[in-house]
């Protein structure tokens, strides 16, 4: 067996004192430590309690408001002062712009001034001291940025046409926004490099908002009311701020008939009118749609159908131009028309018609043939 015994022998009377000092001690540092963060909360929430509303910055309680909300580059702009807290009306008060004095009073709630070109700075600083004596300092720095946004409609126009492809119902449009900003040091920020947020008719896109996407693509299929676009431009930061609205009006679409001269071609210098003479015994008619839907027309659902004094010219449905012959040589004149459809955007539909008038060389009854 082996036997076990304390090394350590008895505990001595000097021993015991010891210890107990240690607990003492160790008791005494513990209640120095607790008693020292009670101290420094009571000390912290005492702080908070004594706030009083003297010592609260009144400033945080004055409103700065400016109309526009978003100024833009030389625009008369209006910034109006408003706080709950206090009297504006019974304060005085000053406003300094760009560290000139410009205007001061009592109840001085409003000044005006005139935005720089893009990127300059316009810094107004205002002070008012309240009737109880306590002064207020406000700032407000604009830095005026630019956007436009221009559109451009997936829509058919001849190629002699020289204007815009406009928008008709149903149509495919495209929006870019095209930005103009500079950083604190007046270089140019990359549009790239900014923040866009498209709303339509008043919904804000989330999907195709965001860093750099400065342009969208939709198809509108109602015709409740135009599409209206809105982008709101932002620096990275968000210190620089600006926006921009239109409104799309929608056109109907539009067919034109061109005399298709067998020496010159279509000429598209001269639309057909109402009352429109043929120069000899025949002429070829050309109809050329205007703002229809690019993809259809290529893709062939864009169906012609001519009629000639109200009835069907069968055999022609699909062309887009016809020759018409005066075979008998009698005067006259006959009546041709041409309906377009678009057979996968139903509002994509027009009509056009002209009179033709030929004269007599020989006897006969009248004939058009075609």
């Amino acid at each position: 067996m082996f036997a076990v015994r304390c090394l350590c022998g008895k505990i001595n009377q000097a021993q015991i004192l010891s210890f107990k000092k240690s607990i003492v001690a160790n008791k005494f540092n513990k209640i120095i430590i607790i008693s020292l963060t009670f101290f420094l909360v009571f000390v912290l929430e005492a702080r908070g309690q004594t706030r009083t509303p003297s010592m609260v910055d009144v400033s945080e309680s004055v409103d700065i408001k400016t109309l526009p909300e978003l100024p833009s580059a030389n625009q008369d702009v209006s910034v109006r002062i408003e706080s709950y807290s206090f009297d504006l009306n019974s304060s005085e008060i000053i406003w300094a712009l760009d560290g000139v004095i410009k205007d001061k009073g009592i109840g001085r709630k409003d000044f005006y001034f005139k935005t720089g070109s893009i990127g300059t700075v316009s810094l107004i600083k205002i002070l008012i001291k309240t009737k109880d004596g306590k002064n207020i300092e406000k700032s407000l720095v604009i830095r005026p940025a630019g956007v436009d946004i221009v559109w451009q409609a997936d829509s058919f126009v001849p190629p002699f046409y020289r204007g815009k492809a406009l928008y008709s119902y149903q149509s495919r449009i495209t929006v870019v926004a095209l930005s103009e900003f500079t950083n604190s040091s007046g270089a140019k920020i990359n549009p790239e490099n900014l923040i866009y947020k498209w709303s339509k008719d008043g919904t804000v896109l989330g999907g195709i908002s965001g860093y750099g996407k400065n342009k969208f693509s939709f198809t509108k299929l109602s015709i409740s009311s135009p599409p209206e676009i809105e982008v709101e431009v932002s620096s990275a930061d968000k210190s620089v701020r600006v926006s921009e609205s239109i409104t799309i009006e929608p056109i109907e679409a539009k067919a034109v008939l061109y005399e298709n001269n067998p020496l010159y071609g279509i000429i598209y210098e001269k639309a057909v009118a109402n009352n429109f003479r043929m120069n000899g015994s025949e002429v070829t008619l050309a109809v050329a749609p205007y703002f229809f839907g690019l993809e259809e027309l290529n893709d062939g659902k864009v169906k012609y159908n001519w009629s000639m004094n109200g009835q069907n010219i069968t055999g022609k449905q699909d062309s887009k131009g016809i020759t018409f012959r005066n075979i008998d040589g009698r005067s006259g004149s006959t009546r041709v028309s041409v309906d377009l459809q678009n057979e996968a955007k139903e509002l994509q539909s027009a009509r056009t018609d002209a009179l033709l008038n030929f004269e007599a060389d020989r006897g006969g009854d009248k004939t058009v043939n075609f």
